[in-house]
């Protein structure tokens, strides 16, 4: 019998083994973190060959780039403030969410922050944040073109003069080979 067709499970027993396994998954999660801080605390990677932690954990554990980046900050912030630990395995709080807020925690604000994201959407986090820690720089949104050489301030065409300058359309940067 294949393990992952499930045809033959009950609409009950598939929603009670689906919450089990998000519980399980989410208690497992913290756990390995706590692993992985501990790991790069100290220094573990250096023995196996590799000359960091992010190096061990894509060249040994097969993480993604990205799965690598998540938990090892994740797993410094939670080495640091072990309250997330509880909070990833109750499901108060994702992973994404803890990475999110990992630069904005403090001794003092740890708790108050992991209350307010409690429950929260990425997109909740971000607002949260934003309202939070507000940025005081203006980004350049808008950058101003180069005078043209011949004095002119008309911006140059990007692309190939022989492409169609029809409306809406987008030069291309290189030309592809005619069939």
């Amino acid at each position: 019998m294949n393990t992952y067709s499930l045809a033959h499970l009950s609409d009950a027993t598939l929603v009670r083994d689906l919450t089990t396994l998000v519980r399980c998954e989410r208690a497992t999660t913290a756990e390995l973190l706590a692993h992985l801080a501990e790991f790069d605390e100290r220094r573990l990677y250096l023995p196996a060959g590799y000359p960091s932690v992010y190096a061990y954990c894509v060249g040994d554990l097969r993480f993604s780039e990205d799965e690598a980046c998540k938990r090892i900050r994740a797993a410094r912030a939670a080495r640091q403030f072990p309250i997330l630990f509880e909070a990833l395995t109750e499901g108060r709080l994702h992973l994404s969410g803890v990475v999110m807020l990992a630069p904005y925690f403090s001794r003092e604000n740890v708790d108050e922050l992991v209350t307010a994201a409690t429950h929260q959407s990425k997109a909740g986090i971000e607002q949260l944040i934003a309202d939070r820690f507000p940025r005081s720089e203006l980004l350049q949104l808008v950058q101003p073109l180069p005078a043209a050489q011949d004095g002119s301030s008309a911006p140059e065409r990007i692309g190939s003069e022989a492409e169609p300058s029809a409306p809406g359309r987008i030069p291309t940067l290189c030309t592809q080979p005619k069939s």
